[in-house]
């Protein structure tokens, strides 16, 4: 059976008798879909034109460290910005998103004690973001970032906050090469392996000084049990910190929803069980999943019990469904019985997004989406197979509206902006508008 922390338990407690009921799981007609954009300006230009085309919600990005870039003193002139936004985007009749940009860590949280994640090859998370899955330091000093964040602009001004533990702000570690090494875990500082520093209802590793890929362990054989033992430390340790951060702004008095952004379709249960048998060599392990500590099938269960929570999937039409796209029969499409399907059939071909929303609609969970953006950015894990961003307008709301999302988000507000005969300009706000249109009409 998978463990649950302590500190998963009392924070079900809690928040079941401080918050509502969660957000609606059932198909969603276009009609009454929500759509918006990433990384809104809040230029009052920009706001008038996106209402015109129907964008009634906007993201409105935090970071940290311009935030509060010494230790518990912050830029004046940043809040000031930040508040002015937030202010033009309500005043234009937008719901608003918080990212309350934990993942841009400011330097002087990287230098407190377990300020960076320690990797299982002696790597350093040079991109994790702040170090809320073990550190007791850090989630201190996110805690009172937050709680400075709720003082100066009002939690009860947005229409979701977005939370996550990576350095891409989503569910997870980083990547698996983020140290500059291979197949790197991440749980390999003291905090984790000795307990030193330990966040308060965080667990220390099971198995203290096991590296993933050893077949022994304090001189004897390790067995697939115990590896599995391990992993599931390893993955609920992941979804612990996002459960506390949801408590966090629960005690913050925030009521309103909460997105969890997740990217990809994480580990699939059969891949685990070979990963274990191998003592997670590496094997049964096509994209770093298991590395970040993806098990959306177990941490989805846990996240399913914080009501007022919705999976915000990050990547509708990316390389899985241009891949999933071109199988015979198509395999990027969700279906009404894919709740089912999910458990039962064969899913190795599905796209990311297919699979990972038919376990978030099965778990209860809410559902909101976005597609990855340019596909040559770097920040968005695009690759020469990915779709324009043409095609991400043309497909990814289409995705969103079958797989039963309440909201479509577009990433990102700055590429609908780009002047005519830019060299980067493929869309524009019209084309967004049409998008929107299109998908009202066809019903779907």
């Amino acid at each position: 059976m998978r463990r649950v922390s302590l500190l998963t338990f009392l924070a079900l407690m809690i928040l079941g008798s401080t918050v509502g009921c969660s957000a609606g799981t059932g198909r969603v007609s276009p009609a009454s879909m929500a759509f918006g954009v990433l990384g809104s300006s809040c230029s009052p230009d920009r706001l008038a034109a996106l209402r015109t085309v129907g964008v009634t919600v906007v993201e409105l990005p935090l970071a940290w460290d311009r935030y509060e870039p010494v230790e518990g003193r912050v830029d004046s002139r940043y809040v000031a910005e930040v508040q002015a936004r937030l202010d033009a985007c309500r005043q234009a009749g937008m719901g608003v998103i918080l990212s309350p940009g934990l993942h841009y860590a400011p330097n002087w949280v990287r230098r407190l004690t377990g300020g960076v994640l320690k990797g299982s090859s002696g790597g350093v998370a040079r991109h994790g973001g702040a170090e809320l899955i073990f550190s007791a330091a850090t989630r201190d000093a996110a805690q009172k970032y937050l709680a400075r964040v709720a003082s100066d602009l009002g939690l009860e001004h947005f229409t979701a906050i977005r939370v996550g533990t990576d350095a891409s702000g989503e569910l997870g570690y980083p990547g698996p090469e983020d140290g500059g090494n291979e197949r790197e875990y991440w749980a390999f500082g003291d905090a984790p392996q000795r307990g030193i520093g330990l966040a308060e209802g965080a667990a220390r590793s099971p198995m203290p000084g096991w590296v993933p890929g050893s077949r022994s362990w304090n001189g004897r054989l390790v067995t697939p049990e115990q590896v599995r033992n391990w992993w599931d430390w390893y993955t609920g340790s992941a979804v612990d910190a996002v459960v506390w951060q949801v408590g966090e702004l629960r005690k913050l008095g925030y009521q309103g929803l909460v997105h969890v952004p997740v990217a990809g379709r994480g580990a699939l249960p059969a891949d685990v069980g070979k990963a274990a048998e191998g003592r997670l060599d590496g094997r049964a392990n096509p994209d770093g999943a298991l590395e970040r500590g993806l098990d959306y099938v177990a941490q989805f269960a846990v996240l399913a019990a914080l009501p007022g929570l919705a999976i915000d999937f990050t990547g509708l039409d990316d390389v899985s469904d241009v891949v999933a796209g071109a199988a015979d029969p198509p395999q990027d499409h969700c279906r009404p019985d894919d709740q089912t399907r999910v458990v039962q059939d064969d899913v190795s071909e599905w796209s990311s997004h297919r699979y990972t929303s038919a376990l978030a609609r099965r778990s209860g969970l809410g559902l909101v989406g976005e597609n990855p953006g340019p596909p040559d950015a770097p920040f968005t894990g695009g690759s020469p197979l990915s779709h324009s961003l043409a095609d991400q307008l043309r497909l990814a709301p289409e995705y969103a509206a079958e797989c039963g999302m309440s909201m479509f988000l577009f990433g990102f507000e700055e590429d609908l902006f780009r002047g005519e005969g830019h060299a980067g300009r493929e869309v524009g706000v019209a084309d967004y508008g049409r998008a929107i249109q299109q998908l009202r009409a066809d019903g779907r």
